[in-house]
């Protein structure tokens, strides 16, 4: 259960991170130039280092969740033991 919870956090704090030096990411406008939220891009935004290499860049590596999500999980079984 903690293990959720944390996720979870770091998930927020994530696309918090990503809304504020990326930007449209979630929240677009779309065509009637009102403000959305778009989740789909979101989670392909997330899963986007999976299928191309171009978000594991040195440089990139702050915006890359996948790099991010298997920090966390080796911290947390690190700090299981």
């Amino acid at each position: 259960m903690l293990y959720l919870i944390i996720l979870i956090i770091l998930t927020i704090i994530f696309i918090y991170h990503v809304e504020t030096s990326v930007g449209n990411i979630l929240f677009r406008y779309n065509s009637s130039g009102q403000i959305t939220i778009n989740i789909f891009s979101l989670l392909h935004f997330m899963i986007h280092p999976l299928k191309n290499t171009f978000l594991w860049n040195s440089k990139l590596i702050d915006i890359n969740y996948i790099f991010y999500f298997i920090i966390f999980n080796l911290l947390y079984l690190i700090m299981l033991k």
